[in-house]
């Protein structure tokens, strides 16, 4: 696994983790609808994450991975699953 923190494009790595956020958001195939009721967001913030460069907070960041069961560590390149 590449350590995106040694990178230093932060354009790359921002891209990166969008990309390993979408994949466990499909990976847990809960509707964004639920999704975003279970951590207070609007499905179109959802929606934004998926499709957008627009990344969530940490806080929300861990909303969504506790609800779909997610390793944050995972997301942030922090560690490999």
């Amino acid at each position: 696994m590449v350590n995106i923190f040694s990178m230093k494009n932060d354009t790359l790595r921002k891209s990166i983790i969008r990309q390993r956020l979408v994949e466990e958001i499909e990976a847990s195939k809960l509707p964004l609808s639920k999704i975003a009721k279970q951590i207070g967001c609007t499905t179109s913030m959802l929606s934004q994450y998926k499709s957008t460069n627009k990344l969530p907070s940490l806080v929300m960041l861990a909303k969504i991975c506790e609800v779909i069961g997610a390793d944050a560590n995972y997301i942030l390149g922090i560690s490999v699953e």
